[in-house]
């Protein structure tokens, strides 16, 4: 039952001191959590950690229910664009964060609004938000009327492929500042 476990210099905890020398004694924090073995799907598991005392049933529940927010924050890293940045300081940064939180926050507005016409179509279809983006950027910039914005995301639709899991490619990309850009 007392297992102990060293923490390297570099893993973020907040109990530790913000200096250490070699000759302080060691010091121990006592941390309660238990892990939770669930079955997702027949013979695909996921293990929790958690502090809470929900039984594994409730857990079941609340894992599920994050698949929204990851999805959201998915779309709001790759489509709208969260992981470059062209600013270097800290108010730049942040300020492009805010941009983007405001930029996808409009995206779902606008297509929430947008009705999907499924009476001659045999499978479900989803409106592709990466498509949409595009025509909101245009959208805000004047390029596009609502029509034009309403009509470009209905036609811009992807097939609900249910119980797929394939995994991502995703290539890395250095950002670039404004002023070393080649134009």
């Amino acid at each position: 039952p007392n297992h102990y476990r060293c923490l390297p210099n570099h893993s973020p905890f907040d109990f530790l001191p913000s200096s250490s020398r070699k000759n302080d004694p060691l010091q121990f924090y006592e941390l309660h959590f238990r892990m939770v073995r669930l079955e997702i799907k027949p013979g695909f598991f996921e293990t929790l950690v958690t502090n809470t005392d929900y039984s594994p049933e409730k857990l079941k529940d609340l894992y599920a229910y994050r698949w929204g927010i990851e999805t959201s924050f998915r779309d709001l890293k790759y489509s709208i664009g969260l992981t470059h940045f062209h600013a270097k300081k800290k108010e730049g940064i942040l300020q492009e964060i805010y941009a983007r939180f405001i930029n996808f926050n409009i995206c779902k507005w606008l297509t929430s609004h947008v009705t999907i016409k499924t009476s001659k179509l045999k499978q479900t279809y989803k409106i592709c938000f990466s498509d949409a983006v595009y025509a909101c950027r245009k959208f805000l910039r004047a390029e596009l009327t609502s029509f034009q914005l309403e009509t470009y995301i209905a036609k811009h639709l992807s097939i609900v492929r249910p119980n797929r899991t394939f995994q991502r490619k995703i290539k890395s990309k250095v950002p670039v500042s404004f002023t070393y850009r080649v134009t």
